[in-house]
């Protein structure tokens, strides 16, 4: 599965990025510790699924690989980087929190068998 995010601002409305949901801890724990545009770049690499960016110069970029360090530098609104950092980080969140999961107890520890 993957998470689907919208940048909603007016002018960029038509960027998106679909994010893996499976991530390690270490994974996790990388990102939160860095502020390096490689390694940032590195996770939309290995995390991203899907895109549709589009460049200052109405470039439409579609594989999250094809967003090379010349084209996030020069050819993206710093605006939009902001926004792909942004979800990188908001995916973690989310998948700290279980995501669309929920957690049940089946046992109050005095009976023998879960409850369904």
């Amino acid at each position: 599965m993957t998470l689907h995010y919208d940048c909603n601002l007016e002018d960029l409305a038509e960027n998106w990025v679909e994010i893996s949901e499976v991530w390690t801890r270490k994974e996790m724990k990388s990102l939160a510790d860095t502020n390096e545009i490689e390694t940032i770049r590195d996770f939309w690499y290995n995390k991203f699924t899907g895109c549709h960016i589009v460049t200052l110069d109405g470039t439409e970029i579609v594989d999250p690989r094809d967003l090379t360090l010349e084209i996030i530098e020069e050819q993206l609104d710093s605006r939009l980087c902001d926004f792909l950092g942004y979800v990188l980080m908001q995916a973690c969140a989310h998948l700290r929190t279980l995501g669309p999961l929920s957690g049940q107890l089946l046992s109050d520890g005095v009976e023998k068998t879960a409850k369904a």
